[in-house]
């Protein structure tokens, strides 16, 4: 894929990021066709309708559970065999990772993370014969 194309995705998740729901960690994520149209875009958050009081806000764990991951509600516009490439904003966790592949994506891109809790998951991607590449920003 061109690099102009990824470059593209990681400014369209990067914008994505900005209306996440999620006061602690706003996640982005873009998702690309081969020819290098956008498939779906989605942010981290809550789902419809689901709005969290100040005290659930600050639990993490309790926060974390309802939660839908940006690259799960970018993939909810794509069709199987659809998504190409996929560009998000932090390291994808194993889930999204495997959701990923389920829908056929090939490549992600994604921006470092500086959260020890957010590692890039390189061995379970090579497993998947999915490439992760980490563009600094």
């Amino acid at each position: 894929m061109k690099e102009k194309w990824i470059q593209l995705a990681l400014r369209l998740a990067e914008a994505t990021a900005a209306t996440s729901t999620d006061r602690y960690h706003k996640v982005g994520c873009a998702i690309l066709r081969k020819e290098g149209s956008v498939c779906g875009i989605g942010f981290n958050g809550q789902p419809p309708g689901v709005d969290l009081t100040e005290d659930e806000a600050l639990h993490r764990d309790f926060r974390r559970r309802l939660t839908t991951h940006a690259e799960s509600n970018a993939l909810a516009f794509c069709k199987p065999g659809e998504p190409h490439l996929l560009a998000v904003t932090l390291p994808p966790c194993d889930r999204c990772l495997v959701d990923a592949v389920r829908y056929g994506v090939k490549i992600i891109v994604c921006r470092p993370s500086l959260d020890a809790a957010h590692p890039v998951p390189y061995e379970l991607a090579k497993r998947l014969s999915v490439k992760i590449r980490v563009i600094p920003v």
